[in-house]
C-alpha cells in the first residue's frame, strides 16, 4: 500500500483549500483536484509504499515520533505553479525541517519497495541515492514543505513553471495523520489521526 505520514491542517483550512482547489481548477484543469472531498489537503513528509501488516508497527512509530513534538505554526502564502502540479508554499522553519528529517530515519526501514514514479526526475546520483535509500524523492531531496491543490494538468499550455497569486494560511499544527495516497501522491484516505 501507498502511504504517506502527513501533516493535517484543521477542518476549517482544509474546507478553504479545498474551495480553492475546485476554482483554480478552472483556469488550470487538472486530473487530481484537491478539493477536500475526493483528495485531502495535507503537508507530506514522507512518501512510503508497505504492506498492511506492517500498519501496526507504523502506528507505533508516530506515537514514537509524536512523544518529544508540541504543537507547532504553520504559515505559508505564496501560491506556485511547477510543470505539473499548483501548490500553496509552507514556510520551511528548523522544526518541520527536524520532523521530516526524524520521519525519513524513523520509516525508511519499513519500507518494502519504492514509489511509483510519476514526474520525470533526472537521475543524478543524488537522486539515485534518495530512491536506493528510502523509495522516494519528493520529501528527501531539498525537501520542500507545500500543499498541492492540483496535480497532472489536462492541459500543456499550463505547465509553465511560476507564480499564480497569494493565499495568506496560517495555523496552529496539531494533528499528524497515516494516510494512504494514490499513484500521484494525493491522500485518498486518512487511516489514522494522532494528535499533537
Amino acid at each position: 500500500m501507498l502511504l504517506d505520514i502527513v501533516i493535517l491542517p484543521p477542518v476549517s483550512v482544509r474546507r478553504r483549500l479545498g474551495k480553492l482547489a475546485s476554482h483554480l481548477n478552472h483556469q488550470y484543469p487538472a486530473r487530481y483536484v484537491v478539493d477536500n472531498k475526493k483528495l485531502i489537503p495535507h503537508i507530506s513528509l514522507y512518501h512510503f509504499y508497505t504492506l498492511p501488516k506492517c500498519l501496526p508497527l507504523v502506528e507505533a512509530v508516530v506515537k514514537k515520533i509524536l512523544s518529544n513534538i508540541r504543537p507547532f505554526s504553520i504559515k505559508g502564502a505564496l501560491l506556485k505553479k511547477g510543470r505539473y502540479s499548483i501548490g500553496l508554499e509552507i514556510q520551511k522553519s528548523k522544526f518541520i525541517k527536524r520532523l521530516n528529517s526524524a520521519v525519513l530515519l524513523q520509516y525508511a526501514p519499513l519500507r518494502t519497495r519504492s514509489m511509483p514514479s510519476t514526474f520525470e526526475y533526472k537521475m543524478t546520483r543524488q537522486v539515485k541515492q534518495a530512491i536506493k535509500n528510502y523509495g522516494t524523492v519528493g520529501t528527501v531531496i531539498n525537501y520542500e514543505p507545500h500543499i498541492t491543490l492540483l496535480a497532472d494538468f489536462k492541459l500543456s499550455r499550463v505547465k509553465e513553471k511560476g507564480s499564480v497569486g497569494t493565499y495568506p494560511v496560517n495555523f496552529r499544527a496539531n494533528e499528524i495523520a497515516i494516510t494512504e495516497v494514490n499513484k500521484w501522491y494525493q491522500v485518498t484516505r486518512i487511516l489514522k489521526r494522532f494528535r499533537v
